[in-house]
Parts: C-alpha cells; sequence; structure tokens
C-alpha cells in the first residue's frame, strides 16, 4: 500500500548514525515528537511535508509532530547523520514561561532546514555524543547530564533558526511541486488521483508513478496524512470533532475516525480531551516573573 509509517517514540532517542548504501525513499511520520536531525556528509535529498531539499554538512533540519519526511540515500557515499528525538511531553518540561525552546520548530520562515557553521556542529556533536555516553553508562547524574546538554542542543537550535540566512530550495521536478501545491490548496475539497491528474495534464498511472518515485508514498496516502495533519491542527485550536472531520475533507464520519485513531495512534475523542485537560493545567499553572 506504501503507506506513511508512523513511530511513536519514548522520551528521547538520540543516535549518531554512518550509512555506506543507497536506499530507496521513504516517508514516515513520529506522531508523539520533535526530531532535530544534524547532516554532516553524504548525497541524500531529504522531503519534509511539501517540498524535497538538498542537504549539505550542516543541515539541521527541523520537524515537528506529525510532519510528514523521510530521506534518499542517493549513492554509497558515506551518508553521517546525529537525530535527536524528543517525545511532546517530554518537550513540554524543557522549556520555561521565561523560554519557549521548541519556539524554533515553529519559525514562519517556510523552510525547516538552517545551516550550523564548523563551530556549531562541533557544539552540537559534543553534546549529543555526551547524551549517548550518559544513556548508555547510567552513572550518578546521568539525568542531569542528559538534559543539560539537551538544552544546550535547542538553545544552539534556536540560535540557528534565528540567525541563518541560507536559503534550501525545494529541488522537486515541476509536476511534483505543481501537484503538492494543488493538494494543498484543495486539501478540504472532494479531490481524488484522477483531478489531480487532469489539472496537471498529465495521466493517472503516470502522475502516481512519478509521485511514488519522488515522494516514496502514493498520491492518495500523502493527500489522506496531510488531511489528517490538519485535523490535529483544528483539534488543538478546540474545533469539534464532527466539524473537523468534515473540514479536513473527509466526507464519512466513521472513516475520519477509523483513519485519524491509526495515524496518530489515539481517537479524535481522546486527543480532544487529552488537549482540554493539558489546557486546564496549564492555565492554573503559570507563573508571574
Amino acid at each position: 500500500m506504501n503507506e506513511i509509517t508512523i513511530r511513536s517514540l519514548e522520551q528521547l532517542l538520540v543516535s549518531h548514525i554512518r550509512t555506506c548504501r543507497n536506499a530507496e525513499r521513504t516517508l514516515h511520520l513520529h506522531n508523539n515528537a520533535y526530531e532535530l536531525m544534524l547532516f554532516k556528509s553524504g548525497n541524500v535529498d531529504y522531503f519534509i511535508n511539501n517540498a524535497t531539499y538538498h542537504l549539505t554538512p550542516g543541515s539541521l533540519t527541523f520537524i515537528c509532530p506529525n510532519d510528514i519526511h523521510g530521506l534518499f540515500i542517493k549513492d554509497n557515499n558515506p551518508y553521517e547523520r546525529i537525530p535527536i528525538h524528543i517525545e511532546e511531553s517530554f518537550a513540554v518540561s524543557l522549556s520555561t514561561p521565561v523560554t519557549d525552546l521548541f519556539r524554533c520548530f515553529y519559525n514562519r520562515k517556510p523552510e525547516r532546514i538552517y545551516h550550523l557553521n564548523k563551530e556549531q556542529m562541533k557544539e552540537y556533536e559534543y553534546h549529543a555524543d555526551a547524551i549517548i555516553t550518559a544513556l548508555n553508562d547510567k552513572s550518578f547524574g546521568y539525568d542531569v547530564r542528559v538534559k543539560a546538554s539537551l538544552l544546550s542542543i535547542l538553545l544552539l537550535a534556536n540560535t540557528a533558526a534565528r540567525s541563518s540566512d541560507r536559503y534550501f530550495g525545494d529541488i522537486s521536478p515541476k509536476i511534483i511541486r505543481d501537484t503538492i501545491s494543488f493538494v494543498d490548496a484543495n486539501l478540504t475539497k472532494d479531490i481524488s488521483v484522477q483531478t489531480i491528474a487532469d489539472f496537471a495534464n498529465i495521466s493517472r498511472s503516470r502522475l502516481s508513478h512519478l509521485f511514488k518515485e519522488y515522494t516514496g508514498t502514493s498520491l492518495w496516502n500523502y493527500i489522506i496524512t496531510r488531511r489528517i495533519q490538519y485535523a490535529r491542527a483544528l483539534l488543538l485550536k478546540g474545533t469539534s470533532i464532527t466539524a473537523t472531520c468534515y473540514e479536513c475533507g473527509f466526507r464519512d464520519y466513521a472513516h475520519f475516525v477509523k483513519v485519524f485513531s491509526r495515524i496518530n495512534g489515539i481517537s479524535p475523542g481522546r486527543y480532544s480531551r487529552i488537549i482540554s485537560a493539558e489546557k486546564k493545567e496549564a492555565s492554573s499553572s503559570k507563573l508571574l516573573f
């Protein structure tokens, strides 16, 4: 089915990985975690939500929960990266009323990739490796060392997001860019693969083949996943489940609940209740400085 895979994560996962093989394009999302990834070397393209970027040494990617993303290793050159995954509820505990360390993930700039200079790369790698060592050893005070290094990395990421002026342009072929733009503009409407093929003036089979080749998933699975992304945003705003169902393009309530639950690992009703409870807790525990 070429579905976009869902990966749920526990609290914190930090890795330092070096790969020496090419790989097919695949897409996935983390339904409960943020991800930072420092790219060190390799010949790699990276897809985030609606665009494909070519990574260069020092590229730092910012992935929010439910962002569709994935990489394409284009040859056998060594591919080295340092990804950090931070589960949502754990992420909340890291910021303070004064400093939102995850502000960098929601920067208004369209791109989700920024660039670290050599000194910043060394700092990121130093703290990431320190976290890996501490988590493996678990000697006295390891949790404090982990948190201290993680906070340093998040501060560095915010600095990069504010100061980086390097633009990573979408390298997708025009047919893919046009297709994704059409999906984004018509996400809430009753669209189909045939509708999009007619818009692009291309056969349905050819469009499906090209989209799978350049993204790693089928066009229809991409549409469904984007609709669920939008559904989460609506529920976060307090929109009712029924209104959310139809607003994000679904025509059948039961189907919407089923798909939302499969992608997020939680029903829309329970998701809404958790959001409501968290908002009440945050409101009652505000600190004044």
